[in-house]
């Protein structure tokens, strides 16, 4: 069985296609805390990480519901600035010099719980991670803070959560 005519540059084309995939997921252009647990009623501040020369563009958080983020379904976005933005029980942040943005929720319900896509706007795609949140009783998850006050220490993943009234 030999290649049928033009089966080598779809398959060429199919193997880019991976290959770019992987190439982004592994660029870790944004990352996240992975999971955070808070119990009904607290409050929680999830944070992002972005590489450098992603500080003006706009951030955002927004629920999984689909292949992409559109504006429509962004829980709360930035404009690219640093100031903060509100909607509601949810704010966001952007700090260009740490390039880090965060998510702070307050009273959070059960309702609440569920995958979050925080990421960087940009004409055509978007660089995001995903974080999942749990709203339950039982013990939150705490990671330290680093030195300068951020979550973490730039090396893997971390997450501030509290209880109610702390850490917000």
């Amino acid at each position: 069985r030999g290649w049928r005519a033009g089966a080598a540059p779809r398959l060429a084309i199919e193997a880019l296609r991976v290959s770019l995939s992987l190439s982004l997921a592994g660029c870790w252009a944004v990352t996240g805390p992975g999971a955070v647990r808070v119990p009904p009623g607290g409050s929680v501040a999830l944070w992002c990480r972005y590489r450098a020369g992603y500080e003006d563009y706009p951030k955002f958080w927004c629920r999984e519901g689909g292949l992409f983020c559109s504006n429509w379904f962004h829980v709360v976005q930035t404009d690219g600035s640093e100031a903060e933005v509100k909607r509601g029980r949810v704010s966001i942040r952007d700090d260009h010099t740490q390039r880090v943005f965060t998510m702070t929720v307050e009273n959070l319900t059960p309702a609440d719980a569920g995958t979050y896509l925080c990421g960087v706007q940009r004409s055509g795609f978007e660089l995001r991670d995903a974080v999942e949140l749990t709203v339950s009783s039982g013990k939150s998850q705490h990671c330290p803070l680093a030195a300068s006050g951020l979550p973490g220490s730039g090396q893997g993943r971390g997450a501030l959560s509290g209880g109610r009234g702390a850490g917000v």
